[in-house]
Parts: C-alpha cells; structure tokens; sequence
C-alpha cells in the first residue's frame, strides 16, 4: 500500500476529514472544526504525487499535536509550529530505519532517495538533517 493511502486511512482511523478544494493563495490548512480535525488540500497546488503524499503528512502532523495557528501569529510560532509538523512527518512517512537502509543499499543522493520513496527531494534534505542532528542517529556502514 502506498504511502499516501497509508495517510489516508491514519486519518480516517482518527477521524480528520480531508477535502480537496481550491485554497486561494494557500496550498495546505489544517485546523479543529467541531471537536475534530480537518485538512484542506489545494488540487492546483498539488506538484506531484511525491508532493501531495509530503503535504498531507504535514496537515497530518498538525492534527497530531494540535499545532494550529493563525495567520496573524507570530513568525517564531508558526516556524516552530511548522517544524514540528515536519518532525511528525517525517517520522512518520520516512523512519530512520527506512532511510538508513534505502542508504546502505546505494541510493546516496537526494534525488536516488526522493525516487526511491516518493518523496521530495526537499522533505529527504530535511529527513537527512532531522536524524543526525536532532536525533543523534548515524548511518554507518556495517563493518565488513
């Protein structure tokens, strides 16, 4: 099953409705609506697959730890805001062990690795910084 489906019966299971409709100048929204969550997804802004699967996640890390904002917030809060959405998405949709292994087996370059998930290249430059960084991990070869 890809990883977009994935996303959609997570949401589904937590009850976050996604809809599909055109966003103005925005390309994603998430935010409470009636004791739950909804995700707003522009079509038009919709890249690629590989795009909408990076965008869904993120609206989907939002949802999970309530990280909503206004327009009028302040840019720190949104940064972080947004940050931590990426955070859960990428733990989400490209777990380390995941990565590391894509890694091993060759894919090296951001794009070998953003053809290999589906992802964009920009979402696995994030993923590649997240791991070492924040998490301390690293993806040594196995001794030979």
């Amino acid at each position: 099953m890809s990883r977009f489906l994935e996303l959609c019966q997570y949401a589904e299971t937590r009850r976050i409705d996604i809809d599909y409709f055109p966003l103005g100048c925005l390309e994603t929204l998430s935010m409470p609506v009636c004791g739950a969550n909804a995700i707003a997804i522009g079509p038009a802004k919709i890249k690629s697959a590989a795009d909408e699967t990076y965008k869904l996640a993120h609206e989907l890390g939002h949802c999970e730890y309530g990280g909503f904002y206004n327009a009028k917030s302040p840019l720190d809060l949104r940064g972080k805001r947004e940050y931590k959405a990426d955070v859960w998405a990428v733990q989400k949709i490209l777990p380390f062990a995941e990565l590391r292994s894509a890694i091993l087996n060759g894919n090296r370059e951001k794009w070998e690795l953003a053809e290999h998930f589906d992802l964009p290249e920009d979402f696995i430059s994030f993923a590649l910084t997240y791991y070492p960084e924040r998490k301390g991990y690293t993806i040594d070869a196995p001794e030979e």
